[in-house]
């Protein structure tokens, strides 16, 4: 898939603190997909409020990992379900045939956390259901 980072980028799990400060994933680095940085923009644009708490949008390892400012106590909010939602529609435009998406809140003490997801073909929600999220 062309404009994607290959695992050799950056680790599967996410970010790594050796990338500097392009690990806390708050905002464009080296490490952002391009092509979907532009989907996103093109697709919903500035005005829109669930755009608008995006900071960056990275594939590593096939997984389409989304980064917000959102607090890690959103899981499965509305925004979250809406950004996974929409890059799970990038990764069919984009042909993927297994699509894994994360959306994932601001850094803090635990990192990014995951706030939504899709694991696979056999996933028919982007709510985070196991672990059981609270």
């Amino acid at each position: 898939m062309p404009g994607v980072t290959t695992p050799d980028d950056v680790l599967a799990e996410g970010p790594a603190a050796e990338d500097g400060k392009d690990y806390k994933a708050d905002g464009p680095s080296r490490h952002t997909d391009v092509l979907a940085a532009e989907y996103f923009r093109t697709n919903w644009g500035v005005k829109d409020k669930a755009f608008k708490r995006l900071k960056d949008v990275r594939t590593v390892g096939g997984y389409l990992r989304i980064y917000t400012d959102l607090p890690e106590s959103a899981d499965n909010s509305l925004t979250a379900i809406k950004l996974c939602e929409r890059g799970l529609a990038y990764l069919h435009e984009q042909g993927v045939q297994n699509p894994v998406v994360f959306v994932h809140s601001e850094f803090g003490e635990n990192g990014n956390p995951v706030l939504a997801n899709i694991l696979g073909p056999s996933d028919r929600s982007c709510r985070v259901t196991y672990p059981n999220p609270r």
